[in-house]
């Protein structure tokens, strides 16, 4: 069965709000012959007669009438989507992927900015590790990633967001590492527990379990325990309270290596929408 085609649609609605199909034609700028035809396809393809037809006058039939109020709508919708980017104001979709300490600590001050400079833009935020993040943009499943760079791909791009420093968290009276203690970490896929587990296996310094817990706040409760060390972003440090922060030692060791967190897209480049949530994000730096 041939699929109905929009142009019928159009042709129906025009001839019954016109009353005829020579006005009709003239409204479409068409022959009256194809609007005559595009009608008969239509009452074929539906089985059903939309109209009764006396000389020159169409009437339509009570199934044409129902036929004529689902059509309208119809073809009103596709009417204002012809009209849906003209108004200038930015539209759209925007998803973005990012690092849970992006989400914590950088985007709050300024996703609400961008939005209420864009409020015809929708926006969906992701939170997800590194790794997925770089194969999501590859995959087009994500307009923007804020994670660690720079980014060294052919295919994508990049510009600074913000720097994060790792910091070592100690239970409260303990201020070196010991050999054999327990380890409280994010997940394996976590670039900072590569950079805390490398940092360790330099320095000599390990042999105890390898705790992995998706929580910053009972990694911390961990800690405070004395129960074992662990290694937190300085952003995410900076939003517990300062109550929470003085029952540990925190040390921000020099050779720890932290991270440049960047806005990362694909190329040929980003949209316009993008590129105006990446001048939104750069504009406090």
């Amino acid at each position: 069965m041939n699929p109905l085609r929009l142009a019928q649609l159009e042709m129906f609605c025009a001839v019954v709000e016109t009353g005829t199909v020579v006005a009709a034609s003239r409204m479409l700028n068409c022959v009256a012959s194809n609007v005559t035809a595009r009608l008969r396809e239509l009452e074929q393809l539906l089985g059903q007669d939309l109209f009764t037809r006396e000389k020159n006058r169409l009437f339509l039939t009570p199934e044409g009438r129902l036929f004529h109020q689902r059509a309208k709508a119809v073809v009103d919708q596709a009417r204002g989507l012809t009209d849906l980017f003209s108004e200038g104001s930015p539209k759209g979709v925007l998803t973005v992927g990012a690092l849970d300490v992006a989400l914590k600590t950088y985007l709050p001050d300024r996703v609400p900015r961008f939005l209420a400079s864009a409020p015809g833009v929708e926006i969906r935020m992701l939170i997800r590790p590194t790794d997925t993040l770089e194969r999501m943009l590859m995959d087009g499943e994500i307009d923007l990633a804020l994670t660690d760079g720079p980014i060294e791909h052919p295919m994508m791009s990049s510009a600074f967001a913000f720097c994060e420093r790792l910091a070592i968290v100690l239970p409260k009276n303990q201020d070196i590492l010991r050999s054999g203690q327990a380890v409280f970490l994010f997940n394996t896929d976590c670039l900072y527990r590569r950079y805390f587990e490398a940092w360790l296996e330099q320095g000599g310094v390990g042999g105890g379990l390898i705790h992995t817990i998706e929580s910053y706040d009972v990694i911390l409760a961990c800690v405070e325990a004395g129960l074992g060390i662990s290694c937190i972003p300085q952003s995410v440090l900076s939003t517990l309270q300062a109550k929470r922060c003085e029952q540990v030692n925190v040390l921000y060791p020099e050779d720890l290596q932290g991270s440049d967190i960047y806005a990362v897209w694909r190329e040929p480049g980003l949209g316009p929408l993008g590129q105006m949530f990446v001048n939104s994000l750069q504009a406090l730096i």
